[in-house]
């Protein structure tokens, strides 16, 4: 039975009763360890603004894309675990550091390939465009646009299940994973941006807290994903 967002939310915040100390000190860690990381790049970015800076903060940032989602993912587990009464604690935010990172890592990349494919042709025409400064190569940049995110939306909740799927299923490919995660979407794609929609007035407020409000709406957004990601797999009904 497919649970409703109410209800989603409702066995998430039963699920953080009285746990939510761990989820929320690990999501302010994975938020600074990535700030923290970056910063020195973006700084030097912004200091020594020629080609070879940028290269090197352009390939530094995606190194640190990468590790980021090994650390989210951790984050992910660390979730799945209280949604399961098992037993977790903080050193679980590393755990796929030594845990076949590689899986996540090239799942990222294989990611990164697809939107890139995706987008060439409608970047290839924006670059066309402001070159030629004619109408009609904008017109034609707008429309290839439109098409390339009537792909990208649908795409994005298809694969929504993936990083779930590498922490539950370790011996499966990442071929698979994908494919698995585009089987499970079937029929639950707009439930998923249902629920993503109903947190925007949180994530607004918590923004304008200057991201205070983050701590206690990050992992309700995640443990409510958690619970989705438990009720398309048929844990929870």
């Amino acid at each position: 039975m497919k649970l409703t967002s109410k209800e989603l939310k409702r066995q998430a915040r039963e699920n953080l009763t009285g746990n939510y100390g761990l989820p929320m000190g690990a999501f302010l860690v994975t938020e600074l360890i990535i700030m923290a990381v970056n910063m020195p790049f973006n700084l030097s970015a912004q200091l020594n603004p020629n080609n070879t800076q940028l290269m090197i903060s352009m390939l530094a940032s995606l190194i640190i894309s990468l590790l980021s989602v090994v650390l989210s993912s951790g984050l992910l587990y660390i979730h799945l675990g209280l949604a399961r009464k098992q037993e977790v604690k903080f050193a679980d935010l590393f755990y796929f550091f030594s845990h076949r990172p590689d899986r996540f890592i090239l799942s990222t990349l294989l990611l990164v390939g697809i939107v890139f494919l995706l987008m060439l042709p409608a970047t290839v025409l924006t670059v066309f465009a402001i070159i030629a400064d004619d109408s009609a190569w904008f017109i034609a940049m707008a429309v290839v646009w439109i098409f390339t995110l009537i792909l990208l939306i649908p795409f994005s909740y298809a694969i929504h299940l993936i990083y779930f799927l590498l922490i539950d299923q370790p011996d499966m490919k990442v071929s698979q994973v994908y494919a698995e995660s585009a089987r499970l979407m079937k029929g639950n794609k707009w439930r998923a941006f249902y629920i993503g929609l109903s947190f925007f007035g949180m994530s607004l407020l918590s923004i304008l807290s200057l991201g205070i409000g983050l701590l206690w709406v990050g992992p309700y957004m995640n443990q409510t994903t958690v619970e989705f990601y438990r009720n398309v797999i048929g844990e929870i009904e």
